[in-house]
């Protein structure tokens, strides 16, 4: 057992709330027992106490320690990172689990009894069971990686990092809600994965269990990174193409030939987009790691180069790569938006034009993106840049479509069906500005960077 692992055992379980949390338990099952209006679902409870409590306590493991000043000598300490990753996760989430299988105890327990008030809750197969606990799990986990990439930017206020690495691992929850509370058609339906049929629950399961064990392969990483370890960015690119794969499973063989077919690219192509921009915005990079990687990739040192290469590049070029993909087999994806009911007015010209359009804006995203990376509050960079994503994507071509200036919105969004040629022309008169700027920054900042990346 991890000295992390004991240390928050000894901090969650304590001696009155191993007495105390039964016994609140049991008074609620026997209120409920006698009628009255505390008749409580063991899964609601389940969920307050590993869905809720337990991506708060998994975020909290981080940031507490950053607040109190502890994280230093943590990270001095001969921990593995191993050990601190298991540690935090299962340490910090014990009293969690403790609540939430007591919940599932005592109402099985009460199952034994005739009681007509909780008979309407019916406890879950083993089946269901272990895909609430694996979904919890990944739920802690992602919890736990977004509080990583907040404590790594070194961003201040706790409320902000807890509050959004909570809402991304309840996120995680959402399909299993989804399907698990649906119709039943949709519970009992079949999920065909490179040719074999799973019954949608039990997928649920395998995918759970694949993305957890994912999130932990991130939080590993993170956690190397942090304890200084020297290591490689091959996860990511892994990642990337594990995404790719199991998104590839879920079209059926007559729709991926030939190869890469039209459905292919418009399922995996967002996905790997909206990968990409998500590394770009939680790990941009910093002026003196940028510096020290152009430095090294100059310099022919291929192992320099691949510890400190930002995550974000090897995902852009996936997503290059599928970019050009779709120029390529334009036609016929241009056939598949029309064939799946998308309206000829949301395409409006050359598909081919508008993935091209689409590349350019995605480039000056970047530049933005690093110019925020390398100002002044570097620790701050992703929220800046949102907002300015936001107006450049959402709020200007607002404007301009309730101004009836709708040939203008393509000018700061690739918007379907107002890209053309001259939209194009601008989004790379856009991304050659702000390489210029950025450009101009750097060689600002060239002394200082220059300075600390010899050494």
């Amino acid at each position: 057992m991890s000295w992390e692992f004991r240390r928050n055992l000894w901090i969650q379980l304590t001696p009155q709330r191993l007495i105390a949390t039964p016994l609140v338990l049991g008074l609620l099952f026997y209120a409920g027992a006698e009628g009255s209006v505390l008749p409580v679902a063991p899964e609601l409870l389940f969920w307050m106490f590993a869905g809720f409590w337990g991506t708060r306590r998994a975020a909290d493991s981080i940031t507490e320690e950053v607040i109190g000043a502890t994280w230093p000598n943590q990270r001095m300490a001969a921990i593995g990172a191993w050990s601190m990753t298991w540690g935090k996760l299962f340490g910090a989430t014990a009293f969690a689990w403790y609540g939430a299988a007591l919940s599932w105890i005592a109402y099985a327990a009460s199952a034994y009894v005739e009681v007509e008030t909780v008979s309407w809750v019916s406890l879950p197969s083993p089946g269901e069971l272990v895909s609430i606990v694996a979904f919890a799990l990944l739920a802690q986990t992602v919890a736990l990686l977004v509080a990583l990439v907040q404590m790594r930017r070194r961003r201040r206020g706790r409320q902000l990092a807890l509050g959004l690495a909570q809402w991304a691992g309840l996120m995680c929850l959402v399909p299993f809600f989804v399907v698990t509370h649906s119709f039943e058609p949709i519970r009992l339906s079949t999920i065909w994965w490179y040719g074999f049929p799973f019954p949608t629950q039990a997928f649920l399961l395998f995918a759970a269990l694949l993305f957890f064990a994912w999130a932990l392969v991130a939080v590993h990483q993170l956690m190397r990174a942090e304890l200084q370890y020297r290591d490689t960015t091959w996860r990511l690119p892994l990642f990337a193409l594990f995404l790719l794969g199991f998104l590839t499973g879920l079209i059926p063989a007559q729709h991926l030939y030939p190869f890469p077919s039209a459905t292919w690219i418009a399922v995996c192509g967002p996905a790997m987009l909206a990968l990409y921009y998500l590394t770009l915005l939680a790990a941009p990079g910093d002026p003196i790691g940028l510096m020290r990687w152009g430095r090294a990739l100059g310099q022919g040192d291929l192992r320099l180069v691949g510890e400190l290469l930002p995550g974000w590049m090897p995902v852009g070029i996936l997503t290059l790569v599928l970019g050009v993909f779709a120029v390529q087999h334009a036609a016929a994806l241009d056939g598949w938006l029309r064939l799946h009911a998308v309206p000829a007015r949301l395409i409006g010209q050359s598909v081919a034009v508008w993935v091209v359009c689409l590349l350019a804006f995605a480039a000056r995203d970047t530049l933005v993106v690093l110019l925020f990376a390398v100002g002044r509050r570097p620790e701050r960079a992703d929220v800046n840049a949102v907002i300015a994503l936001g107006v450049l994507h959402g709020i200007l071509p607002i404007v301009f479509l309730s101004m009836g200036l709708g040939g203008n919105a393509g000018l700061t969004s690739p918007i379907p069906g107002a890209s053309s040629s001259a939209t194009l022309a601008v989004a790379l008169g856009q991304s050659a500005l702000l390489a210029l700027v950025l450009a101009h920054r750097m060689s600002r900042l060239k002394p200082r960077i220059a300075a600390v990346a010899s050494t």
